[in-house]
């Protein structure tokens, strides 16, 4: 039964399209859709102009969805009895309307065996999605939003049928709000809707326990009621939202805390882990968790209890040997957080590493929980990491990363092959899901940068790793910015490759690097040959960004000439540091003063670019983020800004002296600058 009729008609400025045969420059579905469809035809010189049609909506049909994609081609005015036709809804509604189910027989048929499945099919007269449920219409719609153009001024669908489901149930993305940055709600929502866009479902930020509301000082948490918010406008996406609560190890800032020290493992030192044998240990993670799983619609909670490499220290090491080992204070503490969860009415999920560090414990846990197997280097070592739980029957997801941590930019030269081959064996796996992570280890990331990473994301989980890296960036650029035949993939292709010549290790990664005093070691010097490339980069990025003007989501891109002027920077601190040891060790071997004030001359004129930089970060920290923690950033500018500016009076006070001192007397490593 036909529940909704609504005529909907545009008011054209030229009727000149219809006459004749169609031929529009408008780019081909698999140029416009991310993530791909499992199978798309291209019905050639078809195209459905929204001049007017007659929508049938049937009952359970994804109204928000729709109200959203008609709100995308408005302005309308009604108009009835069109020709065209614009039917939606599930393979129960058609199937129960006589006409229909006649009319589209077909298609009803090729309607995926998937909750989340659909076909869309778009013709010069017809526009038809039919979800196997109401979640398949809106997916389907989102579709189509990639398909529809403008042309003159009137909206119009490229021609088409797609056949479409998802190869995982969970398509998700976590966020760290821990270790510095606390996403702001609205850039959260903004997370979320874009998400949606590409079919991600899952959205889960990351918590340690002095972000909760309760422990951590107010404007530094992520509040219940910020929380709940979240939680209700994600749900009108389909996005569930995940409460991930570090509930052992990884709460270094929040056992400093003086209300709470008393739960440490191992009070007076630099404890990271709760205290296993604390009975009010258990009674505080009760409480917390209970808060977040009052105000939460997902079934899940993370519970986390990864890297306790604290086990076998302190408390719980005088526990272990009671009772038979680190394993045993894991599993322990594991199951009594898990059983917290279950009384709360939802499943734990935890983190791998713990058990594959103790496979004795593999047969032995939960079997009500989730286990969430990360791994972020070779791929080769995924099957070996997903297998052992799979055998014992546990319910698993995946967890790649996309390396965005401790550097400017993701290494997605590398986290592409994490994230997509992670995929790939959870299908072969009997995996549920894939949470692909994003860390904040040294507190300075930013999002931004990161939407690239959503896109694969999405594209990985949706095709259960069929994807392609070129192709992907190509169709980022197209589809997410509406840019089409822009060379943003291009710009997100070298700012990734830049961060192999901006760190190294992972101690010193480009971050940290950033900042550094140039003169104190030898470790920015050592880096001087890559400053070509760096500078060849920003300017590369720059004049990409400049040429590309986006069509739409021009936040998703606002971070690549930051992150452009930052690499370029870094590699006019190499030249700097490498002209100024120079000038500074050939004036002490000639006693030329002169060469001292040209060294100054090195560090002034660096000093701008600097500032350019530190300024443009705390912009968009700001857009993102909540003030908390941006001091900290910017404090480390700061210091970098006033050694500089140190080094630079000590300069011109050593060219006042009779005799250059020697080098190490100035305060600069001595270098062969022969060589």
């Amino acid at each position: 039964m036909r529940l909704k009729l609504l005529a909907i008609a545009f008011m054209l400025t030229s009727f000149s399209f219809f006459v004749g045969a169609i031929e529009l420059d408008l780019p081909r579905p698999t140029r416009r859709l991310l993530p791909l469809p499992q199978k798309t035809t291209t019905n050639y010189d078809e195209y459905f102009f929204f001049d007017s049609f007659t929508l049938t909506a049937l009952s359970e049909t994804d109204e928000f969805g729709l109200s959203m994609y008609i709100e995308e081609i408005s302005p309308f005015e009604q108009k009835e009895n069109s020709q065209k036709q614009f039917i939606i809804g599930s393979v129960k509604d058609i199937a129960s309307d006589t006409n229909l189910s006649t009319e589209l027989a077909e298609l009803i048929q090729l309607v995926p065996e998937n909750d989340e499945g659909y076909v869309l099919e778009v013709t010069s007269d017809k526009v038809v999605i039919i979800g196997r449920n109401s979640i398949g219409t809106y997916w389907g719609l989102k579709t189509l939003a990639q398909l529809t153009d403008e042309v003159d001024g009137t909206k119009v669908a490229v021609g088409a049928r797609i056949i479409d489901y998802p190869s995982l149930k969970y398509r998700g993305l976590q966020d760290d709000i821990s270790r510095g940055p606390i996403t702001n709600l609205d850039y959260m929502k903004t997370i979320v809707k874009q998400m949606s866009e590409l079919k991600l479902n899952v959205f889960a930020p990351y918590m340690e326990l002095h972000v909760l509301e309760g422990v951590g000082k107010n404007g530094e948490i992520f509040s219940i009621a910020d929380f709940a918010e979240l939680v209700e406008f994600a749900s009108n996406y389909h996005v569930e939202i995940i409460p991930s609560i570090q509930t052992f190890g990884h709460n270094l800032i929040f056992l400093r805390i003086a209300e709470f020290m008393k739960f440490s493992n191992n009070p007076g030192s630099s404890s990271v882990q709760l205290d296993p044998t604390n009975p009010e240990v258990y009674e505080f993670l009760d409480e917390v968790i209970g808060r977040y799983a009052a105000v939460s619609t997902s079934d899940y909670i993370h519970i986390n209890c990864d890297e306790v490499w604290e086990l076998g220290y302190g408390k719980s090491g005088a526990l272990a040997k009671e009772i038979g080992g680190i394993s045993e204070v894991y599993l322990n503490h594991l199951l009594k957080v898990v059983d917290i969860v279950n009384k709360h009415g939802k499943t734990a999920m935890f983190w791998n590493d713990m058990a594959l560090n103790h496979r004795e414990l593999i047969s032995r846990l939960p079997t009500d929980a989730v286990v969430v197997n990360w791994h972020y280097m070779e791929s080769a070592s995924i099957p070996d990491r997903l297998k052992p739980f799979a055998d014992e029957g546990l319910r698993q997801w995946g967890a790649p990363g996309l390396s965005n941590w401790n550097t400017n930019f993701p290494s997605y030269n590398h986290s592409y092959y994490n994230v997509r081959d992670y995929a790939s064996q959870l299908i072969q796996h009997n995996g549920e899901g894939i949470l692909v992570t994003t860390w904040d280890d040294d507190g300075e990331t930013l999002f931004g940068p990161n939407w690239f990473g959503v896109a694969l994301s999405a594209e990985a989980a949706w095709k259960g790793g069929k994807t392609d890296y070129s192709g992907l960036r190509k169709r980022f650029g197209d589809v997410v910015v509406g840019a089409y035949g822009s060379r943003i993939g291009d710009a997100i292709e070298i700012l990734a490759g830049s961060t192999q010549y901006t760190h190294l290790s992972y101690e010193k990664g480009a971050n940290v690097l950033f900042n550094m005093d140039p003169f104190a070691t030898l470790d920015i010097y050592g880096m001087r040959k890559n400053a070509p490339y760096l500078l060849q980069a920003e300017e590369k990025v720059l004049k990409i960004v400049a040429d590309t003007p986006p069509a739409k989501n021009s936040f998703m891109i606002e971070s690549l000439p930051y992150v452009a002027k930052r690499v370029g920077t870094f590699g006019r601190k190499l030249q700097m540091t490498e002209k100024v040891i120079h000038l500074v060790n050939e004036a002490a071997a000639t006693n030329n003063k002169a060469l001292l004030l040209q060294a100054k001359e090195e560090i002034d004129a660096f000093l701008p670019h600097l500032i350019e930089v530190r300024t443009e970060f705390e912009r968009l920290w700001l857009i993102e983020n909540i003030p908390y923690y941006l001091n900290n950033i910017k404090n480390r500018y700061q210091n970098f800004e006033n050694i500089l500016l140190k080094k630079s009076q000590d300069l011109a006070n050593y060219a006042n002296f009779d005799i250059v001192p020697s080098v190490s007397e100035m305060g600069f490593p001595k270098v062969d600058i022969s060589k």
